[in-house]
């Protein structure tokens, strides 16, 4: 195995290292390989030599995909549908709390999975050998979170575009209401939450320049001296590097926006709480 290639089941799914199996691929090529769930078809996203993975995880390539490859997972999605609405008629057969998204066969139609959202733990094996009676295909149930659930189908982000988990976020990572305090941003949780209702990825990208940025500026409240003068930091702008000062007695104070840069910090003085 002199190389092996990295691809992707999904626009922004998992990246899984095959063996080409002698096959000369490049970026972009459609192929049908073996995933932990099965047959499916794959785009080849990076060509890598040979690099020190577990022998366990390293798939295979089957072959390049066909026309007949195509057309056939294009009958399955519809058939998938169809699964859809049995598992919906069987959820509320059993009156379980199950909001089912979205049902996939596999290439070889070996198998289904089916996708659904809950609060809570569900008991679904009365729904999965009701599945498996009409459909004579393993059944899968698998639950997913309000991301997953929103990258599933097409969705539009409050920046007017197509929301970043469904268009190149590969993996969620943690977003907290630390860093929209640490961007001085208002905490407004409709503003601050995404499609999902939880906090919107975005914050995430510019956090590490945020807390470079943070490491120069002096906190709200802190008392600083501007020419001469003390002063209190009123409020921060953060990616400019600005701050908006409070000068003067009260009844007679002023405020000015200053650059960083023409402040001293009174460490010993510290900060002074309102």
């Amino acid at each position: 195995m002199d190389k092996l290639v990295g691809v992707r089941f999904s626009k922004t799914g998992k990246l899984y290292y095959m063996d080409p199996q002698g096959l000369e691929l490049k970026i972009g090529d459609k192929v049908v390989a073996f995933s932990e769930r099965g047959q499916e078809i794959a785009r080849v996203v990076q060509i890598d030599k040979k690099n020190n993975f577990k022998k366990e995880e390293i798939g295979k390539i089957d072959r390049i995909a066909t026309k007949e490859d195509f057309k056939k997972q294009k009958n399955l999605e519809e058939e998938a549908l169809e699964v859809l609405e049995t598992c919906k008629k069987l959820s509320k057969k059993y009156n379980n709390d199950m909001k089912f998204v979205y049902a996939e066969y596999t290439l070889d139609k070996t198998k289904v999975i089916c996708y659904f959202v809950s609060e809570d733990r569900v008991d679904f094996r009365d729904i999965v050998k009701e599945l498996a009676n009409i459909y004579r295909v393993r059944i899968e149930l698998r639950q997913i979170g309000s991301r997953d659930e929103v990258k599933s189908y097409p969705s539009i982000g409050t920046c007017g575009k197509e929301v970043c988990c469904r268009s190149f976020l590969e993996e969620f990572d943690t977003v907290t209401i630390k860093m929209a305090k640490e961007q001085g941003l208002q905490i407004n949780m409709p503003k601050l939450s995404g499609v999902c209702g939880r906090f919107k990825c975005c914050l995430k990208y510019e956090e590490e320049t945020y807390k470079e940025k943070l490491k120069t500026m002096p906190k709200v409240n802190e008392i600083v001296k501007y020419n001469g003068e003390s002063c209190k930091v009123v409020s921060l702008d953060i990616l400019n590097e600005k701050v908006r000062l409070r000068i003067g007695e009260p009844g007679e104070e002023r405020f000015e926006i200053v650059d960083v840069k023409n402040i001293k910090r009174d460490k010993k003085k510290g900060i002074e709480e309102e």
